[in-house]
C-alpha cells in the first residue's frame, strides 16, 4: 500500500508540473487562436459573438485535464516511454501538417508518417547506408517502438472520442452555409480543441547498484522497451511532464450538433479500439505492424470522409419552410429565451398577425409595444408566449423599418434578430452566408513568395 501511495504522489506531482510546461502553453495559445477565429466568424455573420471565449477556454482546459489524467494513467500502466513513442518526432511533423490544413493537426496523420519513416529507415535506408545509424537523430528514430506509437495514437483518439461525446456540441457555432446548388441552409460548425497535459516516461540504462526510486512489480511494464540493458545493468524509468493537443472540427447539416457529435464519437471510439487491439497484438505478431501503420492515418481519413458525405446526402436539418419562421438558435440569457422560445420553434404569428419571413417577423415586432404576443408550433403542437422587449435596444417601440433602413439589408436584419435573442433558419436566397472552399494546400507557399517579391521591389 505504501508503494502505491508513493507512486500516486509522484504521479500527481508530475502531472501538476505539466500545466507549467512551455509546450502546454504553446498548445493553449493555439487553442486560443482557433476559438478566437471562430468568434470572429460569428461576429461577421451575426454582428456579435455567439459563444464566450473565456468559457470556451475554461471548458477545453477542464475537459483536457480530465482526458489527460486518464491517458497518463494508461501510458504509465503500460510502461510506454517517450523514446518508444517518438513524441519528439511527432510534434514537428504535426506542426508542418498544420501549415497544409488545420484539420491535419492530428497525431493519427503525424504518427502514421513517423511510423512509416521508422520502417523506411530501419529496413531500407540503413541497409543502403550502414553508417547512417550512428547519426544521433537517426539513432533516436530507430529507437521508436511502433506498437507503442500506435498505442499512443489509439489511446489519444479514444480520449478524444470521450471528449467529443460529452462536450463537442457545446459552443457550436450557427452559420448560414451556401451549398454547391446555390441555396443557403442553416448549419452548425462544431469546433473543439483540448490541450492535454500528460505524464510521460523516460527510460535509461543504469547499473543495478545505482537504481533509485520506487520498485515496480515484476510484471511491469506491459509493453517492454526496445532498449536492452547489458550485464549488471537495468532499465530505470523516470516520470516527466509533457503535453499534447486534440482537436475536433465538424459540421452538422442534416442533424443537430448533439446528434452529430455523438455519431462522430461512436465511430472514432470504434476506430481507436481496433487500432489499440492491432497495436498490442503486433507486439506478439510483428506482421500486424504494417496494418496498424496504414490504419492510423487512412482509417481516420475514411471516418472524416464518410461523416461528411453522410451529412451532405441527407436532407438539411435547418431548412427554410414557406410558412412561418423556423428558429435555428435561441441565445441564452436573451429576451427570447426568457419568454420561453426554444430552438426548433416555428413562429407563425405576432400579435394575431401571420408572419412568413424574417423581415415580416422583425417588422411586426418593431411595430409592437413592449409586450409582444408570439404564436407558433412546437413539436406539432401550437404554443404561445409573451415576449418582453428590452428597453434601450434597437428593437424598442417606435424603432420600425423604414425605407432608409431596408437597403442596409439582410445583415442588419439578422443582427437585429440576434439582439432579440433568435437566429432564424435562413431563406434560400439569403445574401448573408459562408461558403465552403476547398483548402489551398500550397497557398501558404505562394503567400511567402509574394511577400518576398514585394520586399525585393522595395529594396
Amino acid at each position: 500500500m505504501e508503494v502505491l501511495l508513493e507512486i500516486s504522489r509522484v504521479f500527481m506531482l508530475t502531472y501538476a508540473l505539466a500545466f507549467v510546461m512551455p509546450i502546454f502553453w504553446i498548445v493553449l495559445f493555439l487553442v486560443y487562436l482557433q476559438y478566437r477565429r471562430q468568434l470572429l466568424t460569428e461576429k461577421k455573420l451575426f454582428g456579435r459573438a455567439i459563444n464566450n471565449l473565456g468559457k470556451q477556454m475554461l471548458t477545453s482546459v477542464g475537459l483536457g485535464a480530465v482526458g489527460g489524467i486518464a491517458a497518463s494513467i494508461v501510458l504509465v500502466f503500460l510502461g510506454l516511454s517517450l523514446e518508444q513513442i517518438g513524441l519528439y518526432f511527432i510534434w514537428p511533423v504535426a506542426l508542418l501538417l498544420l501549415l497544409l490544413n488545420p484539420r491535419y493537426l492530428c497525431f493519427s496523420y503525424a504518427g502514421g508518417i513517423v511510423a512509416l519513416l521508422v520502417l523506411f529507415t530501419r529496413y531500407i535506408l540503413t541497409d543502403l547506408f550502414p553508417g547512417l545509424s550512428e547519426n544521433l537523430m537517426v539513432e533516436a528514430l530507430l529507437k521508436i517502438h511502433i506498437p507503442a506509437l500506435l498505442v499512443l495514437i489509439g489511446l489519444l483518439h479514444l480520449i478524444e472520442a470521450f471528449l467529443i461525446y460529452f462536450g463537442a456540441h457545446q459552443g457550436s457555432s450557427p452559420v448560414y452555409l451556401k451549398q454547391e446548388s446555390g441555396g443557403v441552409i442553416g448549419a452548425y460548425l462544431l469546433q473543439r480543441f483540448w490541450p492535454i497535459p500528460l505524464v510521460g516516461l523516460l527510460v535509461s540504462v543504469v547499473l543495478q547498484s545505482e537504481i533509485v526510486g520506487v520498485s515496480m512489480p515484476d510484471w511491469w511494464p506491459i509493453l517492454q522497451s526496445t532498449i536492452q540493458p547489458g550485464e549488471g545493468q537495468s532499465l530505470q524509468y523516470m516520470v516527466i511532464p509533457v503535453a499534447a493537443g486534440l482537436g475536433y472540427a465538424d459540421i452538422a447539416i442534416s442533424s443537430s450538433p448533439r446528434e452529430r457529435s455523438r455519431f462522430s464519437a461512436k465511430w472514432l471510439a470504434a476506430y481507436s479500439i481496433v487500432l489499440l487491439i492491432i497495436a498490442i497484438a503486433s507486439e506478439y505478431y510483428p506482421s500486424l505492424i504494417i496494418i496498424g501503420v496504414i490504419l492510423a492515418p487512412v482509417g481516420h481519413e475514411i471516418l472524416i470522409i464518410y461523416g461528411k458525405k453522410r451529412e451532405e446526402k441527407r436532407p438539411s436539418y435547418y431548412q427554410f419552410t414557406p410558412h412561418g419562421v423556423q428558429l435555428m438558435t435561441v441565445l441564452p440569457g436573451s429576451s427570447a429565451m426568457e419568454a420561453g422560445l426554444q430552438e426548433g420553434d416555428k413562429i407563425t404569428g405576432i400579435n394575431n398577425m401571420e408572419v412568413n419571413s424574417t423581415r415580416e417577423l422583425m417588422t411586426k415586432i418593431d411595430e409592437s409595444y413592449f409586450m409582444v404576443f408570439v404564436e407558433g408550433i412546437r413539436d406539432g403542437s401550437h404554443f404561445s408566449v409573451i415576449l418582453k422587449k428590452e428597453a434601450g435596444t434597437r428593437t424598442d417601440t417606435g424603432r420600425i423599418y423604414n425605407d432608409q433602413m431596408r437597403p442596409a439589408s439582410s445583415s442588419l436584419l439578422l443582427h437585429r434578430c440576434v439582439e432579440l435573442g433568435v437566429i432564424p433558419v435562413p431563406e434560400p436566397d439569403s445574401p448573408v452566408y459562408l461558403e465552403a472552399r476547398k483548402p489551398d494546400t500550397l497557398g501558404w507557399i505562394r503567400k511567402i513568395k509574394k511577400r518576398i517579391k514585394v520586399m525585393l521591389r522595395i529594396s
